[in-house]
């Protein structure tokens, strides 16, 4: 059984992650800006999300494209990532911190030490 203390110190990191970038992130979405500050650039794309998480593409599209700065034709995103293409097949995008993005690695670092 989880201890309670484990289960605090879980849930008051997500309520600080939620409060740094928006109070109705998705824990997926959470996921995935962890992944694209942990992984080497040109590695977190829908597909990698699929494949790690198990998720479906629609899904996983969805959760990448609401880290950049449009969630939708008339939505916002929260601007901490940012698309880059691949130098030799520009069909291919992957998800790259934007300058908010740092900002907020440099935070949760500090929070999560």
């Amino acid at each position: 059984m989880i201890s309670g203390t484990k289960i605090k110190t879980f849930t008051d990191n997500i309520m600080a992650f939620r409060e740094l970038v928006h109070d109705e992130i998705h824990p997926m979405q959470m996921v995935a800006f962890l992944e694209v500050m942990s992984t080497l650039p040109l590695t977190v794309s829908a597909n990698h999300l699929c494949e790690r998480f198990g998720i479906s593409q629609a899904s996983a599209s969805r959760h990448c494209r609401v880290l950049t700065d449009r969630a939708g034709p008339n939505r916002k995103g929260y601007d901490i990532c940012c698309w880059v293409y691949e130098p030799s097949d520009h069909r291919t995008k992957y998800l790259e911190l934007t300058e908010k993005g740092r900002d907020l690695v440099e935070i949760l670092n500090k929070r999560f030490k």
